[in-house]
C-alpha cells in the first residue's frame, strides 16, 4: 500500500507510540462510520486493546471540550471492533493558532470518525477527518455532502495534535 503525502506528515508527527501503516476495513453506527475509513484516514498501530484506544480517544476529545456524538461496540461483538464519531468541531475554538482566515465559515468545522480494530499485538486505529465544504454542518449529518478533509486544509494541524495527544496517552 502506498503512503500518501498526508499520511506521511501525520504519521511522522505521531511517532510517539509504535505506529505503522495498515489496511482499511469497516465499522458500524452512523452512515459515516458504516462506510468504513477511506484511503485518507490516518492509520496507527497501537499496543492496546480497541476498547482502551477508543476510550482514550474519547477522553482526549473531552479534554478539548468536544463531546463525542457516539461510541459503539456491538453487544456480543466477537471481533472487538470499537467505533466513535465526534460532534462537529469548530476548529478556531479548539486550535486557535490554525491559519483558517481565508476559509469560508463552513470549512472551519470538522468531524472526526474513529475505528479501532484488533490486530496482532494491539489495535489498528483509523482516524478520518471530514468536513462539509458547501454549507454549515448539521445534525443529523448529511453524509452526501461530507467530504474527506484535504491534506492541505489548515485543520489538519488539529487532527495531528489530537493524534499526538492520543499516542502519548497510550504509551506503555
Amino acid at each position: 500500500m502506498t503512503v500518501t503525502r498526508a499520511r506521511s506528515a501525520i504519521l511522522s508527527s505521531l511517532f510517539v507510540a509504535p505506529i505503522l501503516v495498515g489496511a482499511c476495513s469497516s465499522g458500524a453506527q452512523s452512515s459515516g462510520i458504516a462506510r468504513g475509513p477511506s484511503d485518507s484516514a490516518i492509520e496507527a498501530r497501537i499496543a492496546a486493546p480497541p476498547d482502551s484506544v477508543i476510550q482514550t480517544a474519547w477522553e482526549t476529545l473531552r479534554a478539548d471540550g468536544i463531546t463525542p456524538r457516539s461510541y459503539q461496540r456491538a453487544a456480543g461483538d466477537t471481533s472487538n471492533v470499537a467505533t466513535m464519531e465526534s460532534e462537529w468541531i469548530y476548529v478556531p475554538n479548539v486550535f486557535p493558532s490554525a491559519p483558517l482566515g481565508s476559509l469560508r465559515e463552513p470549512e472551519k468545522f470538522i468531524k472526526m470518525l474513529f475505528w479501532a480494530q484488533p490486530f496482532r499485538g494491539g489495535t489498528v486505529l483509523y482516524i478520518e477527518p471530514l468536513y462539509d465544504p458547501t454549507t454549515m454542518p448539521t445534525e443529523p449529518t448529511n453524509w452526501a455532502r461530507v467530504r474527506t478533509l484535504p491534506p492541505a486544509h489548515p485543520a489538519w494541524q488539529y487532527v495531528q495534535y489530537t493524534g499526538t495527544q492520543l499516542a502519548r496517552r497510550l504509551e506503555p
